[in-house]
């Protein structure tokens, strides 16, 4: 059910990028569709979840957005996502550090406590409207112009956050990550290895920073050793710390694959509505 909740989310989070400011209105399913379509393009090419961005970009140019602005809209969206993320695992690390909801070592916590906040500072200074168009050109060098996009879509985020719709976003994006982080809490509880809050958090977010790493294999042994390292590191013994994430990777990844494969396999039929929906929306 946790993981459940957690697709739902991001498939709310899918609906009000494409819809923000009169965007195509696609409806809950049809954005559940393009998260599990996504889903199961990540699980074929699961390097920095390249596979899932090309899916979603093809979904939001059936919806008839332009190629830079299908481009932005998805770059925000994962940069929101994982905004929340972020902001998630430096509040853990913080409440450890300090022996609040758990504890945990300085070499598990200091990288979390000075990367999310000079990210931060980073992105709100490239997105400043006194310089983000400088730095956005359309034209020059193939790096120049994925570094001007990845800008675009965090001045995306921050018009975002500003809007309506900003809290709803933010607000599924966090359930997005509840979802999964109480299915390693429920497989940690299995083997009778419960952890505080924050320990939990910390644990899962070092696990999965592996998974994003931009490695050809980040996605597939990466994160099973990251989790199972970090809950180490956190007091849990090794052997049920393997069996917990096993446990958490059975439900958390293999078994949505399947439903997320279909999903992919019907494609074409997303597509369709998707367009349908700009044609509404025109």
């Amino acid at each position: 059910m946790a993981e459940v909740a957690a697709f739902a989310a991001y498939a709310l989070v899918v609906r009000v990028t494409l819809a923000w400011r009169g965007g195509p209105e696609p409806g809950f399913g049809l954005a559940a569709h393009v998260t599990l379509a996504s889903l199961g393009a990540t699980r074929i090419v699961a390097a920095a979840g390249a596979g899932g961005i090309a899916v979603t970009y093809w979904c939001f140019r059936r919806a008839r957005l332009s190629t830079a602005e299908a481009l932005v809209r998805v770059l925000g969206l994962n940069t929101l996502v994982y905004l929340v993320f972020g902001v998630g695992a430096w509040t853990a690390a913080l409440l450890a550090t300090l022996g609040v909801l758990g504890e945990a070592p300085l070499a598990l916590t200091v990288p979390w406590l000075t990367v999310v906040p000079f990210c931060l500072v980073a992105a709100r200074l490239v997105t400043d409207p006194r310089r983000v168009d400088r730095l956005t050109p359309s034209d020059g060098s193939l790096p120049r112009r994925a570094v001007a996009y990845a800008i675009a879509g965090a001045r995306w985020v921050r018009e975002v956050l500003r809007d309506p719709e900003g809290p709803q976003a933010s607000a599924a994006a966090a359930v997005y990550w509840t979802g999964d982080v109480v299915c390693l809490w429920a497989a940690l509880q299995s083997v009778g290895q419960p952890l505080p809050l924050a320990e939990l958090v910390l644990a899962y977010a070092t696990g999965y920073a592996a998974m994003i790493l931009p490695l050809p294999f980040g996605g597939v042994g990466g994160v099973d050793a990251a989790m199972t390292y970090a809950l180490t590191a956190v007091g849990v013994p090794l052997a049920p710390a393997l069996v917990a994430v096993a446990v958490y990777r059975l439900f958390g990844y293999w078994v949505p694959t399947i439903p997320a494969l279909a999903a992919l396999a019907f494609l074409p039929r997303a597509g369709r509505g998707l367009e349908r929906a700009a044609q509404a929306a025109a």
